[in-house]
Parts: structure tokens; C-alpha cells; sequence
């Protein structure tokens, strides 16, 4: 028998819906998507088992829920804890940004409670906290930003404005190493989900190329399955330009 939230909140009222369901729930990106739900309750349910539903045992106080859409969640700062706590720094970070970047939670608030964590897991949080970046235009984007500063690459802004000569607008780029003339782009599956779009995007990308820019495009597939490709391209396109 499958579950929904609602039932199991109704068969269990102290639990909240937490880690990718809470995720989800409040609309945030996610790095995989969850195979099961998840659900919290209180440490005096330790005899409880739900079939499709992964069970976590923590005495959550107020503060850490919340309700969306009539269902008890873990608030979002608590779920980005639960990702880093329980995931990794890339499935945290993915979800952290998605909340900034729809102006869930504010960066302050959201890295205070990272930084505040204690227990297993809290060191992952702190360093989720030093990673987020309020400005990534997508998950694509988090993770690739997250595989440079890995690789140590420093030097690039992300969503910076590239103009021409004269001062007009030419494009608004993921990530540039403006000194080296270097653009990154991390090309998401919906990006081009009509022609007026991919032609639009091939004059900015042609406009640039004409100004002088060097501009290196790299797929879902690229950054998940072959990050050591694409750090050794973007690092041989920039020790070509220090040249």
C-alpha cells in the first residue's frame, strides 16, 4: 500500500514530512529525485515502519516546521540541514540555492542556521553555509559552480553582465573569468525549449565570440558523468589566455 503525506500525518499527527519530501513540497530543486518519502517523528516512535517511507527519529522543536499547502513540512532552513546532515554538500547546496533563488529564505537567515547546527553532520552544514550563492540561475549551475571551487578554479563571477564597446547589453553569462576572457555556460535540458530561444541564444553566443570572448558550453551529462573533462578544458582554456 502507498502512502501520501496526508495519510500518514493523519495516522501519525507528531510527524513532519522532511529531507527531499519537505524538499519538494516546498518547490525547491533537487539533486536526485527521492525513490521514497520521508518523514520525521518523535524518538518514541521507534517501532514504527510505513511501506515507500524512510523514517527519521528526532524530537523536532516548533521552530523546525512549518505547513505548506495543509502539510506539516520541516521549515526550509531545517530541510537544508537534513540534506547536508544526511545527503551531501552537492544535494544541499542545490536545494539551498533553489530557495534563494526564488526568495524563499533569505541568505542570512538560511546560512545562520547552517552555521548554528550541532551534532553529526554539523560540519557538512558549515560548509554548505560558505558555498551558497544566491545569484546561481539553476541547479545545473550549483553544481557546476560547486565542481570549480572543488578543483580549486578561483577567479570567475557567476551571472556576471558582459556588454560590448560601447556599452550595450550583450549577454548575462553563468560564469566568467573576465580578465582571462573566458565564459562558462551550463546548459540545462529546458533551456532552449523553443527555436526563438535557441536562435537568440546562438547570436548572444556568436556576438561574443566576435568580441573576443572564448565561450565553452557543457551539458548535464558533461558536469554529472565527466567533471575531469570538463575542468581540464576550462583549465587549459585559461592557461592559454595567461599565455
Amino acid at each position: 500500500m502507498t502512502f501520501t503525506a496526508a495519510d500518514v500525518l493523519a495516522k501519525y499527527p507528531r510527524g513532519v514530512i522532511s529531507h527531499e519530501s519537505a524538499a519538494a513540497i516546498h518547490g525547491l530543486d533537487l539533486l536526485d529525485p527521492p525513490g521514497v518519502g520521508y518523514l520525521t517523528l518523535p524518538r518514541n516512535h521507534s517501532r514504527v515502519v510505513l511501506d515507500g517511507w524512510s523514517i527519521s527519529r528526532v524530537d523536532l522543536p516548533p521552530v523546525d516546521h512549518v505547513v505548506r499547502d495543509d502539510v506539516r513540512v520541516t521549515s526550509l532552513p531545517r530541510t537544508v540541514m537534513d540534506l547536508a546532515r544526511a545527503r551531501s554538500v552537492q544535494a544541499a547546496v542545490v536545494a539551498a540555492d533553489s530557495a534563494l533563488r526564488q526568495r524563499l529564505v533569505s541568505a542570512g537567515r538560511l546560512s545562520l542556521a547552517l552555521n548554528a547546527a550541532g551534532g553529526p553532520g554539523s560540519a557538512r552544514c558549515r560548509e554548505v553555509a560558505g558555498l551558497l550563492d544566491r545569484q546561481s540561475g539553476s541547479a545545473l549551475e550549483s553544481l557546476m559552480r560547486l565542481l570549480l571551487v572543488g578543483a580549486g578554479l578561483t577567479g570567475f563571477t557567476t551571472q556576471e553582465v558582459i556588454c560590448d564597446r560601447a556599452g550595450g547589453f550583450v549577454a548575462r553569462v553563468d560564469f566568467c573569468w573576465r580578465a582571462e576572457r573566458l565564459v562558462v555556460e551550463a546548459d540545462g535540458f529546458a533551456f532552449h525549449s523553443d527555436r526563438v530561444s535557441y536562435r537568440r541564444d546562438r547570436a548572444r553566443m556568436n556576438e561574443l565570440e566576435r568580441l573576443g570572448w572564448r565561450v565553452l558550453r557543457f551539458t548535464y551529462e558533461d558536469i554529472r558523468s565527466h567533471p575531469a573533462r570538463v575542468l581540464a578544458l576550462i583549465n587549459a582554456c585559461l592557461d592559454v589566455a595567461a599565455a
